[in-house]
């Protein structure tokens, strides 16, 4: 029979081992998630300069004849601020080209069905 001291150092030898085999497994999950992304290309997709609305104070009025899109993304902006939106205009924005929502959407879709 084991004595106390020997049953002690043996319950920890084998909980040292388990916390390493897991973490061990941990870091092979990690590496195999970021091939994946290194793989999939998605890492490309993410561009270093995002376009940027301007929420200035302003004294000049908004375009007429986009105030609904601008209307929408003073409502976007003050709701991610945290704020009324009545401290700030939008003074610019511009249309992006690449469809970046489009690919966002596509993506969200196929990630779902898998």
């Amino acid at each position: 029979m084991l004595d106390k001291k020997e049953l002690i150092l043996e319950g920890l030898a084998y909980t040292v081992m388990g916390i390493l085999i897991v973490f061990m497994i941990l870091v092979i999950i990690m590496l195999v998630i970021k091939a994946m992304a290194l793989f999939s290309g998605s890492g490309e997709n993410k561009k270093k300069d995002a376009p940027a609305v301007k929420t200035e104070d302003a004294t000049e009025p908004a375009p007429k004849k986009d105030s609904a899109i601008i209307a929408v993304i003073t409502a976007a902006i003050a709701a991610i601020l945290g704020k009324s939106a009545t401290g700030f205009r939008i003074r610019s924005y511009r249309k992006i080209q690449d469809g970046e929502w489009n690919k966002a959407g596509r993506r969200e879709v196929l990630d779902n069905r898998i």
